[in-house]
């Protein structure tokens, strides 16, 4: 988790081999949201393997 946006930074990181980039969020709605976001992510993707 970083506190950058900047495209650049996103494909630095990218190029380090991350898998994801994630921003903090101060609003505990965006936070509950991504929490939700990723859960279904898992769930769908990682889950049925």
């Amino acid at each position: 988790m970083t506190t950058s946006a900047v495209d650049e930074e996103m494909l630095k990181f990218y190029a380090l081999s991350a898998r994801y980039y994630i921003t903090k969020l101060i609003d505990f709605s965006q936070v509950a949201k991504l929490v939700r976001s990723i859960k279904d992510w898992w769930v769908v993707v990682i889950v049925p393997k």
